[in-house]
């Protein structure tokens, strides 16, 4: 052996190597012991002998401390070769080689004898001693399902690692007595980093440091690393076999190990095998083996275990090698209890076992198909979970609706254990709404569900845990909670708060949170535990926690706390409005009531209810008028007492055909009258709702059972003790009570008081019960005879019984003073001082809702002494106005004392009254009557005539003070006047001559006239005048109708001009009324026409009269040199002949030159005969004179002698001479007029036969030529001026255009006045029946009412009234068409054809010149079907009362403006005009052409409002007429004949200055016209003489 050992390398290390070699081994022995060896530096290989020598050294050493293996049977030490040894299924024989051993771990090898006997179990194989800090931690409230879990636990564990494809199962199979737990996991053999022992030692599993990896990712977080505590394994097994561990080991182990005590377990095997392992490695715990052990070991735990080869069923359970086998034996459980136990391990491990994105809520992140998901799995007794259907979550997901509600949350810890280090932790929190179907909620539903499976089932809905939390996806079956603070939204028994109890919230946690040590809850004091069941506090949005910080997730997008409420409380309530369905159905028709809801008090949130008197709720019918008691703590504010009531209705929310909607019972209280419950009205087909002091409980009281129905008994008992103790009246305290209370609180009742006394600071009111009845005075202050009435208010309303105001208004609650509650004490003194310083009579009204009312009065007398006059209230508005002549309106004084309190008059005062006004102005009134009325409160003065001639003194505001004096004592009364002038009476004029020598066309100058009322005072400034004129044109805007000025006075100076001609009369007269009182007469100066010139007897036909000469002159023969023509002054004079043969008037005019007028040559016609010819004054037809002159025919020979010949015929002048002729004349034009200026000729004509030779035609013709050229350098230059004035008056139509922008922007070309709209029918419509209307009415003298009385018509349609706008005068002129528009409106229907009235029309139009030509439409009031629903009240237009339209919800009509009758604007003696049967325009006229036409403001407006209109019209101010046979005119045209437009006086005064520079633009355009047209005719004339004058220049040249 020597020699052999030589060769071996020794294994001792070398002398400068520090380091030893150990080799630990556990050596299992033939008899079921085992021992351990540790060898330090051995030699590489030894033999096996002395192996087994070293083996059985330490067998001897071991037998001789533990009693129990000197009891075994004996190894046989002396078997020689036969030893060998076994590892991981290798032998190894003869030699020990060390190298197959890894130094410094523990091997575990068998060692056979060789006898053919082995062992597969070994005592103290494995040390299960643990550390005894860890036994401080064990778990309490252990069950069978907390510890098959932990069992289970591991298993999952161990399974989860493993890549797809390799089977992952956990297999549970228990019987009565026996529980074996599979799992296909990595397994566990028997080295260091593997070792069985670990499984059962407490505190040695690696799972534990696993536990950070769980930390984050995506939720539900499912990576089971479940390991906190490292015990699961051997305390479960210990509880589930009913272990007893009463051993002994040291004190302090024993006393935390106490509460194991009631373990009784038998045995309990653990088998497990590596993939890499060929044997299986098994670990027992037995109790008779723990018994022995702890009385000889002591100190240590130590348990058998072996090492055996695998069967043929755990192979194939595990086809990839590897598994572990937990047998539990000598179990206790009930077998009938299997499909239970199924169920709960199937909801702790329900994400592990199935999950599936479509239907599965709670996992559903990890599938990304749809389809359900098998990560691991589960049998129990064969069965696979998946396949199981019960189970709490299977029913809880089978009764959610609706779409989920999630978010994250990251808590992060700062500081705790680790200082220095950050903790996190991770939730996600996901709501599911369970909502009530067919009146039975859904959770109910699953409690049902669970109770039938045979679960117990202790919760009701009410408490119900509606927070479940999963840890790493693994159920904490402990924790039901029934909320977190963020799940409870809304006010008590509010829709939002009733619907956020059927929500349930899932919490899916990560490893950063921390469960108990039984893991069946959260850890209560760790830190996240506590921020999770705090959030949604009121803190959450502070700092809740000192160093936790949370921050909220939702869709991948960090969100604020407040946005997150919002959300959540926005999907709780879709998910009550879309899933709910609320079961009471109503027996009765409902009573649907939309809007007016108080919403508030009738806790609903919709704007539809419908109402029902009697419902069915849990198989009982419950009526309106049913009593019932509904029990404390049932609802919000019942809290302390049952409540008993009646019920009103049932209120069911939203219409028929939605869900969601709430059920509520409206019941009122014992203790209120009937008239305060719930009030149900129905007024034109709207119903109504009112609360009043009835409660709004929800239907769900019933269910609860909180709600009973109560026997009349029952109720009548409880009543009467109500009654008794129920608030009856209310007293106030007097004196003496208040002084003991140490209050100024008596209110003087029941006598009188002068004014000014003071009233009592305070007063006090109580409540006294039904059964208070003693008057004692010292029982009133007693509590049991005032009712504390807490929370009630009482109201003090004080009110003077003559006004209408509340003087004061005082709401209290009620408060205590000295221990006596219930005591109203409302401030009086202290706050009104003055209270009692008006006399009268004071109501002091007390009440508490509507049914306890008290009223008090106090009288108050006026003070007897008195202090000033004051005018009585009933006078009408000051200042008073009066007019000279008449009097004062009667005046009522009454007398005051100093609080002003109305006193009596002792008697009759004697008074003294004045108008005073500025120095100088007294009257004093002597007329007058005084008496005494209304028991001598008030002086009435009456009659007081004013009479004075000098009120200019006073002009032009007439304001004076009327002064009423006591003469026998100090009091007066002032009283704003005005002192008008009387109606006009006299006219005087300051210039009488001014209207005397007048001539035509003349303006009178300096001419005024002053008007004077009966006392000889120039009557008021503004007063309308109308003036009559015949013969005169008053040239301003104003015509006629003139007013008169500040001075009294109306200025004619410079705008009466004379109209009519020479000799003719002319009158100016004034109106007042009907009467004329005034009147001047004048007749225009005289002139004559006459012809300077002889005229011969006779001349010969075809010569010319030469060189007449017409003056004008006056009576007396003197030349009236006034009559000058002179175009650029505006004097327009010239001369006309007319012959009488022909009848034509000359186009030639001869113009005066200071009363003279030259005819060069007059041309006589070429028969014999007598010559006549009328010469008159162009403008003034009446200056005229006949020419006669007898013509004769010349002998020939006489012509021939005259030897003088040219070109043309002998006996006619040449055209081109220039010569008037009357068949021929040639025109040569002088001004814009047409007026041909004749100059002297230079023609020396030796006799009026003589012929103009050819040089002097020539000459002749040169001078025309010229005179033509100035002409038109006239007319270019007057183009260029007018041009200018129409531009001028373009800018004055803009500018004043502009200012009547909000009339006529829309459609200016309808901005018209009456007056403008009766001169454009006069002109553009003169051949109709309105023309010959307005013309007559025009022309008509004043009074013009007397003009359509005696005519019987009162005018044309479009004539009688205005409107508002341009547009609406439009499209309502264009909707009645321009015949309607001109019909003549008159009262009676005897205005036909064949009357009398009519041919009178007819005549008078004749008289006009005109004839009517056209068919004309007469509207006979009296015909006429009138309005006979009545007017607007109070209305001074006398609209008709018509019913606005409504849409079917009762909201106005967009865009409606109004009825188009009502829109017509009456004139105040429009207003008056009525038919026979006394009905106005408007009811008459305007409402039979538009009967109930109705306008709108755009077309858009219109076209939504034509389903609302029934049997009518309507327009659009835009234009749009829709027709009631469905026609419907659209586009845009301006009538012809239009309505005017109502304007103010500003604007009338605007408008008619418009009209005046539109006409002016209209005339100065017409003159253009002309202008151009002479102009033309110029430049040709122009053309013809110079062509002519060219050939004769020719001619004369050769």
């Amino acid at each position: 052996m020597s020699s052999r050992r030589s060769v071996k390398r020794s294994l001792v290390l070398d002398d400068d190597d520090d380091e030893d070699i150990f080799y630990n081994f556990k050596v299992l022995l033939p008899n079921g012991t085992s021992v351990k060896l540790t060898l330090k530096n051995p030699e590489p290989e030894i033999s096996m002998q002395s192996f087994v020598n070293l083996v059985k050294k330490e067998y001897d050493n071991a037998r001789k401390d533990c009693l129990l293996m000197s009891k075994r049977m004996k190894v046989d030490w002396n078997s020689g070769g036969k030893f060998h040894l076994e590892s991981n299924g290798g032998k190894m024989k003869g030699i020990v080689r060390f190298a197959a051993f890894k130094p410094d771990l523990c091997h575990i090898i068998r060692l056979d004898d060789g006898s053919g006997i082995a062992s597969t179990m070994y005592e103290n194989l494995w040390d299960l001693t643990p550390d005894t800090d860890l036994l401080k931690e064990l778990p309490e409230n252990y069950s069978f399902e907390t510890a098959l879990a932990d069992l289970i636990d591991n298993s999952l564990q161990a399974v989860w690692p493993y890549r797809e494809g390799a089977r992952k199962l956990i297999s549970v199979d228990i019987s009565g007595d026996h529980i074996t737990v599979f799992d296909t996991g990595r397994g566990m053999d028997s080295s260091e980093g593997n070792s069985i022992d670990k499984w059962g030692k407490i505190g040695a599993s690696l799972h534990r440091s696993q536990k950070t990896g769980a930390i984050g990712g995506n939720p539900p977080y499912l990576k089971p690393y479940f390991g906190m505590f490292g015990y699961g394994g051997p305390y479960a097994s210990m509880f589930l076999g009913r272990c007893d561990f009463s051993f002994c080991l040291p004190i302090l182990i024993c006393i935390v190990l106490l509460r194991l005590t009631l373990f009784s377990v038998r045995r309990t095997l653990v088998s497990s095998k590596t993939k890499e392992s060929k044997k299986v490695f098994t670990l027992q715990f037995k109790k008779e083996a723990l018994i022995d052990n702890r009385s000889i070991v002591g100190k240590n735990w130590k348990t058998d275990g072996g090492m055996r080869d695998p069967s043929e069923e755990e192979m194939k359970l595990s086809p990839h090698g590897s598994f572990t086998k937990v047998e539990i034996f000598e179990s206790e459980f009930d077998i009938s209890k299997i499909y239970q136990l199924q169920c709960r391990l199937k909801d702790i491990y329900f994400p592990y076992i199935q999950f599936c994105l479509a239907t599965i809520f709670l996992c559903d992140e990890l599938s990304k198909t749809g389809r359900t998901e098998r990560p691991v799995a589960f049998q129990v007794n064969g069965e696979d979970l998946a396949e199981i259907a019960g189970g709490e979550v299977a029913i809880t997901n089978l009764h959610s609706k609706g779409q989920f509600f999630s978010f994250q949350i990251r808590f992060t810890l700062f500081g705790g254990k680790r200082k220095g280090t950050a903790q996190e932790a991770n939730a996600r929190l996901k709501f599911v709404y369970f909502p009530i179907v067919q009146g039975k909620e859904s959770i109910e539903k699953i409690l049902q569900s669970l109770e039938e499976e045979g679960c117990k089932v202790s919760e009701s809905f009410q408490t119900f845990g509606r927070v479940s939390l999963r840890r790493l996806g693994r159920l904490l079956p402990e924790v039901r909670w029934d909320s977190i603070p963020f799940m409870q939204r809304g006010n008590r028994a509010s829709t939002l708060q009733k619907s956020c109890r059927r929500v349930k919230c899932f919490v899916d946690l990560d490893a950063g949170f921390s469960p108990t040590p039984s893991k069946t809850d959260l850890a209560s004091q760790n830190p996240f535990s506590v921020a999770l069941r705090n959030f949604g506090s009121k803190s959450t949005e502070k700092e809740k926690d000192d160093d936790v910080n949370i921050v909220i997730h939702r869709e991948g997008k960090s969100v604020s706390y407040a946005h997150l409420e919002e959300k959540y409380q926005e999907w709780v309530l879709e998910m009550h409005n879309t899933h709910d369905e609320e079961a009471a159905s109503g027996l009765d028709e409902a009573v649907l009531i939309v809007g007016s809801l108080d919403k508030k008090a009738l806790g609903i949130l919709r704007d539809a209810v419908r109402v029902h008197k009697e419902v069915r709720r849990k198989e009982k019918t419950w009526k309106r008028g049913q009593n019932i008691k509904i029990l404390r703590g049932a609802y919000a504010g019942i809290h302390n007492n049952n409540v008993y009531a009646t019920i009103d209705y049932f209120l069911i929310e939203g219409f028929e055909d939605e869900a969601g909607g709430d059920t509520r019972i409206l019941c009122r209280p014992i203790d209120r009258p009937e008239n305060e419950g719930c009030k149900l009205s129905i007024i034109d087909g709207i119903s109504k709702l009112e609360v009043q002091s009835s409660l709004s409980l929800p239907i769900t009281i019933i269910d609860s059972g909180k709600c009973l129905p109560v026997d009349a008994n029952e109720w009548n008992r409880k009543l009467d003790k109500q009654q008794e103790k129920a608030p009856s009246k209310i007293d106030l305290l007097d004196e003496r009570d208040c002084r003991e209370l140490k209050i100024d609180g008596e209110l003087p009742i029941g006598n009188s008081v002068r004014a000014g006394k003071a009233p009592p600071k305070q007063i006090v009111a109580v409540v006294r019960p039904a059964c208070f009845t003693s008057l004692t005075p010292s029982k009133k202050l007693d509590q049991k005879n005032i009712v504390k009435m807490d929370g009630e208010e009482m109201v003090m309303v004080v009110k003077l019984k003559s006004s209408d105001k509340n003087i004061s208004s005082q709401r209290l609650f009620p408060t205590s003073r000295k221990g006596i509650s219930g005591l109203y004490i409302f401030s009086l003194g202290s706050k009104f001082p003055n209270l009692f310083k008006k006399a009268g009579t004071y109501n002091f009204s007390f009440s508490i809702g509507n049914s306890i009312k008290c009223n008090k009065t106090v009288v108050v007398r006026p003070s007897s002494k008195a202090a000033r006059w004051e005018l009585d209230d009933n006078l009408e508005s000051l200042p008073c106005n009066v007019r000279v002549g008449s009097s004062l309106p009667p005046f009522r004084i009454a007398c005051f004392d100093k609080y002003k309190n109305k006193i009596p008059f002792t008697s009759v005062p004697s008074l003294e009254v004045e108008l005073e006004a500025s120095p100088g102005f007294l009257i004093k009134i002597d007329k007058l009557e005084t008496n005494l009325i209304n028991d001598g409160l008030i002086l009435k003065i009456e009659n007081m005539l004013v009479e004075t001639d000098e009120l200019d003194q006073i002009r032009p505001n007439y304001e004076a003070t009327l002064e009423i004096r006591a003469m026998d004592n100090p009091f007066s009364v002032s009283v704003p006047c005005k002192v008008n002038p009387g109606p006009l009476k006299r006219v005087a004029v300051n210039n009488p001559k001014a209207l005397e020598n007048l001539l035509p066309d003349s303006t009178v100058e300096d001419f005024i006239l002053e008007l004077f009322d009966g006392y000889n005072n120039h009557v008021a400034e503004g007063t309308d005048v109308l003036i009559h004129i015949d013969g005169y044109r008053i040239e301003d805007w104003m015509g006629i109708n003139r007013k008169v000025d500040s001075r009294g006075c109306i200025n004619l100076s410079g705008i009466l001009k004379v109209t009519e001609g020479y000799g003719k009369s002319v009158s100016l007269s004034v109106m007042s009324g009907n009467e004329v009182i005034f009147c001047k007469e004048s007749q225009i100066d005289e002139r004559q026409l006459r012809l300077v010139t002889e005229l011969p007897d006779c001349c010969t036909a075809g010569t010319n009269l030469m060189n007449l000469i017409f003056q004008v002159t006056e009576l007396d023969g003197s030349l009236d040199t006034s009559i000058h023509h002179d175009e650029k002054s505006g004097c327009f004079h010239t001369m006309s002949i007319e012959s009488d043969s022909s009848s034509v008037e000359s186009a030639i005019r001869y113009a005066f030159v200071h009363g003279s007028c030259k005819v060069s040559s007059l041309s006589l016609p070429e028969n014999e005969g007598v010559f006549s010819c009328r010469v008159f004054h162009s403008r003034y037809p009446e200056l005229q004179m006949s020419i006669k002159i007898q013509v004769t025919s010349a002998p020939t020979s006489e012509r021939e002698e005259s030897g003088y010949s040219t070109p043309h015929s002998k006996t006619t002048p040449p055209p081109e001479s220039g010569i008037p002729s009357i068949t021929n004349p040639w025109p040569t034009p002088c001004s814009q007029f047409g007026v041909l200026a004749i100059r002297s000729s230079s023609l020396a004509l030796s006799s009026e036969t003589s012929l103009m030779d050819m040089a002097q035609y020539t000459e002749d013709l040169k001078e025309k030529i010229n005179i033509d050229e100035e002409r038109r350098v006239e007319l270019e230059e007057r183009l260029k001026c007018l041009q200018a004035q129409r531009e001028h008056a373009e800018q004055e139509c803009s500018r004043l255009q502009a200012s009547l922008e909000p009339l006529g922007a829309p459609f200016p070309e309808c901005l018209s006045t009456k007056e403008s709209m009766m001169k454009q029918i006069e002109e553009k419509h003169h051949d109709t029946a309105a023309s010959v209307f307005c013309c007559l009415y025009r022309k008509a003298p004043p009074p013009r009412s007397l003009f359509l009385s005696q005519k019987g018509m009162f005018g044309v349609v479009a004539l009688l009234g205005s409107v508002a706008s341009t547009s609406l005068s439009r499209v309502l002129s264009e909707y009645l068409g321009k015949d309607t528009m001109l019909s003549l409106v008159c009262k009676s229907s005897q205005f036909g054809p064949k009357s009398d009235e009519y041919r009178k029309f007819q005549s008078e139009a004749a008289s006009l010149g005109r004839s009517i030509t056209n068919r004309f439409l007469v509207i006979c009031l009296d015909a006429t079907r009138p309005w006979r629903n009545g007017l607007v009240r109070n209305d001074p237009q006398k609209r008709l009362a018509m019913d606005n339209p409504y849409l079917p919800n009762g909201d106005p009509i967009p865009g409606f403006k109004g009825y188009a009758v009502n829109m017509i604007d009456l004139a105040s003696e429009e207003l008056d005009i009525q038919s026979s049967s006394g009905y106005g325009l408007r009811e008459t006229l305007f409402y039979g052409v538009f009967r109930e036409l109705q306008v709108y403001e755009t077309a858009e407006h219109l076209e939504a409002a034509l389903p609302h209109i029934n049997g009518g019209d309507a327009v659009s101010l835009d234009g749009v007429i829709a027709r009631e046979n469905g026609f419907i005119y659209s586009g845009c045209c301006t009538p012809e004949v239009h309505f005017p437009i109502t304007v103010t006086e500003r604007q009338e005064k605007a408008l008619v200055q418009l009209e005046i520079t539109r006409d002016k633009k209209r005339k100065t355009e017409e003159m253009m016209t002309e202008e151009n047209r002479s102009l033309r005719r110029l430049v040709k004339k122009l053309k013809k003489a110079n062509e002519k004058y060219q050939n004769f220049t020719a001619m004369a040249d050769s």
